[in-house]
Parts: structure tokens; sequence; C-alpha cells
């Protein structure tokens, strides 16, 4: 019997060629390949807050003067995904992750020899672009080539790797630094990227989706064909996807309309306060926690808790989320959250890193839980829009947080005293989320 990837036309549909086959190992490399982009993309964005309190000792000055080193990774994560990764809709997937990876790492590797809080910020500016580029175009890479009834799972993995990147660098930077210096976790945060970026380009091919609907003629479509479904003619020609399909981007004007004004302001505010909360941890806790008396080592391990406790966290709140519990999750870990902010100047060691842990389930798993609450919040004719504008205003919100950090600490207020202001905005997520209807939840 004839596979049902091939019309009566005879023409051959990759899209259904892709879903009625079990994975391929070239697949499963593409799934491999992208998990590590996201992993040391986790690491590249953790490292820069790790090694501010050991540069800053060194060069005799406050953490506080690194605040736009720490804000630039984030800018450059939003100018890259606004401005270069579409571009992987042209030229392809895999040819914008070798570049994104070329120069992350390559960025990451000079931030090594920078001698001034400007060239950080110069150097991880360029670093985020790269990390901008590469993030949505591993997403695109990897759901290409996944079939439909696995993909959901694999991409939420795949994320899942940031965290565990994030998590890594906290916990093997104290050897890193005991060894080889704050310098020495830049070099490695550099060589991985250039490295995979170099077994992409030997061992992966270009997305297969993406050249049957630009390249229906290239000549590497055979070759891939023969890796994934060696029994397929691939002289047939190609069934090219409808394109009409696509819905354009409406203006965030429709997002403003009576009917959705108020699940627009709900979403925003939510995404800015929880990203905020995110980043001035992310940014700024291992410099906190060596200011309140841990010790260094503890200190970065502190910080990888907060991953560490998001990745736990976002999968327990996905699968409350899946079974229609959104709003009793959201609202419980964000109280959760702000009760443990306030706690924290008070706890006992023990009991410190318990609260890092469901501090980090509460933010990090949160946000995890809000991206994918994001996918559902807007019907079809809108969803683009509105999932595009939570981005840009969830990436203000990580972008001011850096800042507002450097600005409190420079002002001298105690860093426990930091962190129990910081409950604030988990409180307000809890009031945002409260006032969402279920309906908004499942368009």
């Amino acid at each position: 019997m004839e596979s049902i990837a091939v019309g009566a036309e005879r023409t051959l549909d990759v899209a259904r060629l892709l879903d009625e086959r079990a994975i391929s190992p070239l697949q499963a490399l593409v799934a491999l390949l992208s998990a590590l982009i996201m992993l040391v993309d986790g690491y590249d964005i953790q490292v820069m807050a790790l090694a501010v309190p050991a540069v800053a000792h060194e060069w005799s000055i406050s953490p506080a003067h690194f605040s736009y080193a720490l804000a630039a990774v984030l800018l450059g994560l939003s100018l890259g995904g606004a401005f270069l990764a579409p571009l992987g809709d042209r030229a392809g997937r895999r040819t914008l992750l070798i570049f994104a990876m070329l120069l992350v790492g390559a960025a990451t590797m000079i931030t090594a020899a920078s001698a001034s809080p400007l060239q950080f910020t110069g150097w991880r500016l360029l670093t985020g672009i790269g990390l901008g580029v590469s993030i949505p175009n591993c997403n695109a890479w990897t759901a290409e080539y996944i079939p439909t009834r696995s993909r959901a799972t694999i991409l939420v993995l795949m994320n899942a790797a940031i965290g565990a990147g994030a998590f890594c660098a906290g916990f093997i930077a104290p050897s890193i630094f005991a060894h080889w210096g704050w310098r020495g976790a830049f070099l490695l945060g550099g060589a991985a990227p250039l490295a995979i970026g170099v077994l992409i380009f030997m061992l992966a091919p270009e997305s297969l989706k993406f050249l049957a609907l630009r390249r229906p003629l290239d000549r590497r479509i055979a070759s891939i064909l023969a890796r994934i479904a060696p029994e397929v003619d691939a002289s047939m020609p190609l069934r090219r996807p409808d394109s009409a399909q696509h819905l354009s981007r409406l203006s965030v004007v429709e997002l403003f309309r009576p009917i959705y004004r108020r699940r627009t302001l709900v979403l925003w505010v939510v995404l800015f306060a929880n990203l905020f909360t995110l980043y001035v941890l992310i940014s700024w806790l291992p410099t906190l926690l060596q200011s309140a008396g841990w010790a260094a080592d503890d200190a970065l391990r502190g910080a990888a808790l907060i991953q560490g406790g998001g990745i736990v966290g976002g999968v327990l709140l996905s699968l409350l989320v899946s079974r229609g519990l959104t709003m009793p999750a959201l609202l419980t870990a964000y109280v959760i959250t702000a009760a443990c902010l306030v706690v924290f100047r008070s706890a006992g060691s023990s009991a410190s890193w318990v609260l890092l842990a469901l501090i980090g389930a509460g933010t990090s798993g949160g946000q995890l839980c809000l991206n994918a609450l994001s996918t559902a919040y807007y019907p079809p004719a809108i969803k683009a829009t509105g999932m595009g504008w939570a981005g840009v205003v969830g990436n203000i919100g990580a972008f001011v947080a850096p800042l507002a950090g450097g600005w409190a600490i420079e002002r001298g207020i105690p860093a426990l005293s930091i962190l129990s202001m910081l409950s604030v905005t988990p409180l307000v997520c809890a009031l945002g989320v409260s006032l969402m209807r279920r309906e908004w939840q499942w368009n």
C-alpha cells in the first residue's frame, strides 16, 4: 500500500512523510543538537551574573557598575530575535544557527579579555544578539523535523535545557573560578557554541520543510530524504505547503479592541512583573547572597537553585494547566514565591536552600507556564500578534530588572531587604492571575 505522503497526482508531501514515520536517527540528531544549543545558551545567559562578584573584587569596584553589562544580553536577545532571527525564513534555519553559534562563541570568548564594565557591555550585547537569533531558529528547525505526535513534548524538553544550562553553570562555576578564574568561565562558554556550530556544519542538514517550501529544486532534498526515508522516490515533485494558511501579522491596535483589552493588559502586567522578578534574581542573586554573608561557592550554587527549581516547577505547573487548573496553579505559585522572599531574611541556612528552590519554581517555572498559556490566550485571528507583543513587553521587564537591581545595590540597600522588596512583584502577578477569566485560557 502506497504511503499517504504520496498523493494520487504523484507528488510527495514532506510534512505528511515526516508525520507518518518513526523518528529517524537524522531527526534525533537535529533534536539533540538543538538541545545542546539551548543548554549552552542557558549557560551563556547566566555566566555574567556568576562572574560579577569575582570581577568586582578583582577590579576593586562596586558590583553595581555591571548593571548595563547584565542588561545588555537581554537587550541583545530582543534585538536579535526581532531583527535577525526572521532571516531564518529566507536564508534557512541551519544557516542562521551556524551564524548564531559563531557569534555567541566569539563574543563570549572575547568577553574574557574585557578590561572595563563598558567592554563587558559591548561584548554581552553581541552575545545576546546571537542568543536572540539562535533560540527561535532552534525551535523552528526542530519543529520542522519532528512528527506532530511528538513535537510538543520534545519542544518543551528542549526549551527546558535553557534552565538546565543556567543550573549547570552555577554548580560548575566554583570549580572553574578556582582553577582558571572568572575568565575561564567565559572561555568555556565561548568554546562550546563554537564546537556546536562546527558540528551543525559537518553533520546536520537544512530543514527539509524549509527547502520544500523555499527551494523545491534544491539538490540537498534528495540527500536528506535518503537519510530519512531511503525507499521514497526523491525524483517526485514536491507538494508545496499552502501558504494561504499563514495569517498575516495584524496591528497591535487589535489587541486593544474592547473584547480583548482587559485580557491584553492582564497578560502584559503578569509577564512584565514575572520576568522582572526572574531577571533581578538571575542577574544579582550571586552578588546579593555574598553580600548577605554567604560563601562565594554557596552563593553560586544558590543562584543555580533558581533554575533547578524552575525546571521542576515548570513541569508541575504545566501539568496542572493542561488539566484546566491555570488560575489556582499560578496563583498558588506566586503567593508562595512572595512569602519565600519575605521569609528568606530570617531563615536558617538549611531552610534557605529550600526557599530558593521554591522561589525558582514560582518565577522560572511560572514563566514556562506563562509561555504555554500565551499560545492559547488569543483566538487564531490575532494569535501571532498577541504572542509577539507579549514577548516584547516581557523582554522590557527583563531588560529593566538588572538596572533596577543595580540601582538598589548602589544606594546601599541591604541585600536581604532587596529580596524582601522584590516580593511585591509576585503579588502583582498573583493579582493579575486572579483577574484571568477561564475563557481567555483556551481559545
